[in-house]
């Protein structure tokens, strides 16, 4: 990173929490050698995974910033600087930076998320951001003020989705959360569809569970405006959909092969079906095409089509979470303590030391293209620009 590390103004907290592989010795050996490194270990979890991780880790933290990584994320050298500008504004209390897949070609499965993570970022995020509404902080590349993050009582570790029930608790405090589209890091996105099932059931029963805590405060929150609180709440439904998706295939299915349509409601039913279908089953796939469009990634729209998998898994899994997570909240239940963390391979860093050597040897000076626009990254070591087709 090429923050400034003089004066005990940078400080980095890697917490080993209760790993099984040598994360643990290899930090320490950093620690050694960088004075700004901190190597904090957990031998003992106590079931609430990363919350109550990231809990532990923030007594260690002194500064004022605080900015947060994933095990599995590559940033590049100035995604600190671009995370840490926008708190140059008292009232912004949280930031979020861009997520970009970098394991893409290892299977299907992985190729789908990259389009998903594009459309999520590029076009969501980024536009929600720019109609001042509300905007995610997705748990990972993006921080907060540390007073906040304390006033705030740290991560929920009653929620299985800490990220949303924070970004929330922001918005409702009457704080800014700013998305910076120019702060990229690179993740290791699941490649296989069990994965993914795990990871999303995790993601939709906690997403749920925010929608029950915050659907009334937010109604009723004097910080917001009227448009702020149309977005919140269609933000707080975004895992509910998928299930309102299933049932609307159900009940269309019956009423096709049993419910008689008469040529006056023939007439009303198209335009009706053409607009849900367009504005409804379709949104992914424009948002999916927009980003690709954006990120300059033409021949991305070719699986298009097979979006529609996602579309069908999501709404599978969702609505079985969607069950699962009104069930918990009628028993006043807290999910069980059983924190599954998400397998990796390490594919991430053979293919992002892959696209650096092979850039390398085009270009010594031309480090590392983003397969992006370059509205963040555009190389690794911070010079020209550059764009990735495919």
């Amino acid at each position: 990173m090429d923050y400034p590390k003089e004066n005990g103004l940078y400080e980095v907290i890697a917490l080993d929490d209760c790993s099984q592989d040598r994360t643990g010795e290899i930090i320490d050996e950093f620690a050694e050698k960088y004075p700004f490194i901190k190597a904090i270990h957990r031998t003992e979890s106590g079931g609430n995974g990363k919350p109550e991780a990231m809990n532990v880790a923030l007594g260690f933290a002194h500064n004022e910033v605080i900015i947060t990584f994933d095990a599995d994320y590559l940033p590049p050298k100035d995604c600190i600087k671009r995370l840490v500008a926008p708190f140059y504004d008292p009232e912004v209390g949280a930031v979020m930076g861009r997520v970009v897949p970098v394991n893409t070609p290892d299977s299907l499965t992985t190729r789908l998320l990259d389009l998903e993570r594009a459309a999520g970022y590029q076009v969501d995020q980024q536009a929600r951001y720019n109609l001042d509404l509300i905007t995610l902080y997705g748990g990972t590349v993006g921080g907060f003020r540390r007073d906040v993050l304390k006033r705030l009582g740290g991560w929920d570790e009653t929620k299985l989705a800490e990220d949303t029930d924070l970004s929330f608790k922001v918005f409702l405090g009457g704080w800014k959360l700013v998305y910076i589209n120019a702060a990229e890091a690179y993740e290791e996105v699941v490649p296989t569809w069990k994965q993914r099932s795990r990871q999303l059931r995790r993601w939709a029963i906690g997403h749920d569970q925010c929608l029950f805590e915050h659907l009334i405060p937010l109604i009723k929150s004097p910080f917001l405006t009227f448009w702020q609180k149309v977005s919140g709440i269609l933000l707080l439904g975004t895992f509910v959909l998928p299930f309102l998706v299933f049932m609307g295939w159900i009940l269309g299915l019956i009423s096709y092969l049993f419910v008689p349509q008469t040529w006056a409601s023939i007439f009303l039913a198209i335009p009706i079906s053409i607009s849900y279908t367009n504005l409804g089953n379709f949104a992914m796939l424009n948002e999916v095409a927009a980003s690709a469009y954006l990120d300059g990634r033409r021949r991305a729209v070719w699986l298009l089509p097979a979006m529609l998998l996602l579309v069908v898994h999501n709404a599978w899994v969702c609505t079985a979470a969607f069950f699962e997570a009104i069930l918990l909240y009628r028993k006043q239940r807290r999910p069980k303590k059983v924190w599954h963390k998400t397998d990796r391979a390490g594919n991430g860093v053979v293919h992002y030391n892959n696209l650096m050597n092979n850039n390398n040897k085009k270009n010594r000076n031309n480090w590392y293209k983003t397969q992006h626009n370059g509205n963040g990254l555009r190389y690794l070591n911070g010079g020209g620009k550059g764009r990735r087709k495919g």
